[in-house]
């Protein structure tokens, strides 16, 4: 009776395992299945490559520049200060600020405070034709052979002076093309060129004084506003360019320039030569051709043969 007892336990034990056998081993053949799903089939666990949005830039021919800016206060072509050979007393203005005058005509007289040549007035003259800008005394105020009596503005243009560090200034020849904007006025950008520079340096600045005069359709310009200046110190057409935005750099900018292009909605990595660069384009001398398309946005989060979609032209 018990040793019916006990073959009967032994069974169902081994039912039991053999059960757990099995299940085990379904769970094992499952696992193989989903193992071996090629990617893309939505297989668990298997990392899927999923595209990256890019925005793409266009490789062209076109034109570039290299430029340097500035600002300074403008001036007059010509300024001159006018001055009283004797020191007197004003008794009359004969021109207002803003008045034309000629070179020569008279624009006040003093009141001598040394009385000799029969007690004569002393002249003051306009040494050249233009305008009155400034009368800087008044009626009985006294004026020296220091003071300044008038301020008078001539010329055609308008000057600028800028000052330039000693690592930019061999960058710079009389002659280069400038090019002014003066936002107060108007978004209107006056071309002129380099005028003047100076053979000196400033020993306490390291910088050179360069004038820049601008003559073309300045008539809305006035002495003493303040203006941005461009010089453009080289200039090229008919060349290789994308956007400055698509160029990169690896380990703290010692490896590069490189960018990404688009290949069959994958992107390639392509090393670069690189000529002229500013803040809009850069010259490409070697690693794309015309034609192909650069990535412009979503260029940090790509690799070597990484999916890419477009979402839209830069």
């Amino acid at each position: 009776m018990i040793k019916k007892m006990l073959n009967k336990l032994l069974n169902k034990k081994y039912a039991r395992i053999g059960i757990v056998l099995v299940f085990l081993l379904l769970v094992l053949l499952l696992i193989g299945l989903f193992a071996s799903k090629p990617p893309g089939k939505g297989g668990r666990g298997m990392k899927l490559d999923r595209a990256v949005p890019v925005m793409l830039g266009k490789v062209e021919l076109g034109e570039i520049r290299s430029t340097l800016f500035y600002s300074g206060e403008l001036h007059a072509e010509e300024e001159v200060k006018v001055f009283s050979v004797a020191a007197g007393k004003i008794i009359k203005y004969y021109y207002k600020e803003g008045d034309h005058v000629r070179k020569g005509s008279v624009i006040a007289t003093l009141e001598r405070q040394e009385r000799w040549d029969d007690y004569m007035p002393v002249t003051v003259r306009a040494p050249i034709s233009g305008i009155v800008a400034r009368n800087y005394l008044d009626r009985g105020e006294l004026a020296t052979e220091t003071t300044a009596v008038s301020l008078i503005v001539g010329g055609r243009g308008i000057t600028v002076t800028i000052k330039v560090p000693d690592s930019e200034l061999p960058l710079i020849k009389v002659g280069m093309k400038a090019e002014l904007s003066v936002p107060t006025v108007s978004k209107e950008v006056f071309i002129g060129e380099v005028s003047q520079v100076s053979p000196v340096l400033d020993t306490t600045t390291r910088t050179a004084r360069v004038e820049l005069l601008f003559k073309d359709g300045v008539t809305s310009l006035i002495a003493g506003m303040f203006g941005d200046i461009f010089i453009v110190t080289e200039k090229k057409e008919g060349v290789v360019i994308i956007p400055t935005k698509a160029i990169m750099y690896e380990k703290q900018g010692r490896n590069g320039p490189y960018c990404f292009i688009v290949e069959s909605d994958k992107a390639k990595k392509r090393p670069l030569t690189l000529g002229i660069v500013n803040e809009e384009s850069v010259e490409v001398l070697t690693g794309v051709k015309v034609g192909e398309s650069v990535v412009v946005v979503g260029k940090e989060n790509l690799k070597e043969d990484s999916s890419v979609v477009v979402t839209e032209d830069y």
